[in-house]
């Protein structure tokens, strides 16, 4: 029998227990902790001071679409001395004032002093137009001096346009600077965590999915901009009795799509509808809310004649849809019966419409306010006699308000002048006002749609297509 030692033996050794190793496993497991949590707090900063720097932005075009509207319903009582533009948005309006103070509350909190006191300068201007244009007019709009005011007015809206500019360019750069703080701090982030090789490939791995995923968004933000592309270039279908010719132009960098869309369709062999709209904005949210409008106003008036009918249910149904008070639309929709030549039009705050009846110009006036202001708007239909050889013209903003380099509009008169010289083509009339408005302004600066429909007799058989013209980036 073996007798056991009653001696012990000795512990087994173990390096991982070692004082050196200790403290080398308890750095490496401090920074594949703090690693991710100092990564995620920074994404956090950069996304909340990005947050703000947005919110500060959707700030100053709900400020600039206040003084639009203000415009508008003045444009509007002084072109009708319609009463009902002046309901709402009328001067003085004092959700000018409480959305600026708002604006500047967010660029001091976002360390921005200088555009604080460029919304200051545009607080002044907007309580300058108010006092010397837009009251001294709704009181008296015949004054004598009625169209100096108008023409101080707009110097006035030049200049709070100029401040705007310099308070986005303002957010870009700050916007630029956030993303470039947080690119170096993560490829800082990422340099002290390469030397723990475990460590070094879990936070890879999670770049690496982080950037797919950011990829796959990437990609399907595409697939959205050429859907929309798509859809809001769908080749419209000649009317009876017409020959016509579109022109469109988009200045978004973002992609070939705009807020601006036109479209023509048949409802049958004598009778059919045609339609221009400009949506709020620009770029793929105004693509978006254009598209909708293209589509429910078809869908629309596929159960109904009357152009006002149709127009009405769609501010509800657009009300409906989209909450956002800033978001509007302007729309002329008009039905042309080719048997008796009649126009009957429905217009949405929509201005720039004419009648070419041989040398003579008619304006077709609106016949209620921008779609997306108020559910009971009341909307009125207008029957327009046409003969043949007259040209129904249709435009966007983009065309009218033109800016040269001095900052002058080309203007409704200078638009009726082109139209009264141009040829009787259709087309060869909307290429003309594209060039035009290209060459007044140096460059397309608003998306720009345009229709023409010249009144022919029913059995000539012309051309049907819808035309691209010039779509591209402004400079």
């Amino acid at each position: 029998m073996v007798r056991q030692s009653s001696a012990k033996a000795p512990p087994p050794v173990r390096f991982w227990a070692s004082p050196p190793i200790v403290l080398l496993v308890a750095a490496f497991l401090a920074t594949a902790i703090a690693g991710p949590l100092i990564g995620v707090r920074q994404l956090d900063a950069a996304s909340g001071a990005q947050v703000r720097l947005a919110n500060a932005r959707s700030d100053l075009d709900a400020l600039l679409r206040i003084q639009l509207a203000e415009e508008t319903s003045l444009r509007g009582y002084m072109s009708t001395h319609d009463p009902l533009f002046l309901e709402e948005d009328k001067p003085p309006d004092p959700a000018f004032d409480r959305q600026a103070l708002a604006l500047e509350t967010r660029l001091r909190d976002a360390g921005i002093p200088s555009g604080v006191a460029t919304v200051g300068d545009m607080r002044m201007r907007h309580q300058s137009w108010e006092q010397t244009v837009g009251i001294p007019l709704i009181q008296n709009p015949g004054a004598r001096d009625a169209y100096s005011r108008q023409a101080r007015g707009k110097q006035i809206t030049d200049l709070m346009s100029e401040d705007a500019r310099q308070v986005r360019a303002t957010l870009s750069a700050a916007s630029a600077r956030v993303e470039g703080s947080l690119r170096k701090r993560i490829n800082a982030t990422v340099a002290i965590s390469a030397g723990f090789v475990t460590l070094f490939a879990i936070v890879a791995l999670w770049y690496a999915i982080g950037r797919a995923s950011a990829v796959a968004r990437l990609a399907q933000e595409q697939r959205l901009v050429d859907a929309l592309q798509r859809t809001l270039r769908v080749g419209g279908q000649r009317l009876p009795g017409t020959e016509m010719g579109t022109a469109y132009a988009s200045a978004t960098r973002e992609a070939l799509v705009g807020g601006d869309v036109l479209d023509t369709w048949r409802a049958g062999p004598e009778f059919g509808w045609f339609l221009i709209a400009d949506a709020s904005g620009k770029g793929i949210e105004a693509a978006r809310h254009a598209a909708f409008a293209q589509y429910a106003i078809r869908a629309l008036a596929a159960e109904a004649v009357d152009p006002a009918d149709v127009v009405g249910r769609f501010n509800r149904l657009f009300l409906d849809t989209f909450e956002d008070p800033a978001v509007f639309v302007v729309i002329f929709l008009g039905a042309f019966d080719a048997r008796s030549r009649t126009l009957r039009y429905a217009s949405a705050g929509h201005g720039t419409a004419y009648v070419r009846r041989g040398t003579l110009i008619e304006q077709l006036p609106p016949t209620g306010s921008i779609v997306g202001i108020a559910r009971d708007e009341v909307y009125a239909t207008e029957s327009v006699p046409l003969a043949v050889g007259d040209i129904v013209l249709l435009a966007t903003d983009g065309l009218t308000e033109a800016r040269s380099a001095a900052g002058e509009m080309l203007g409704e008169e200078r638009v009726a002048a082109l139209l009264r010289d141009a040829p009787a083509d259709p087309q060869a009339l909307c290429d003309l006002l594209v060039a035009s408005a290209d060459a007044y302004s140096g460059g397309v600066q608003d998306d720009l749609a345009i229709i023409a429909l010249r009144v022919v007799h029913n059995d000539e058989n012309l051309g049907t297509a819808f035309r691209n013209v010039g779509a591209r980036a402004a400079p």
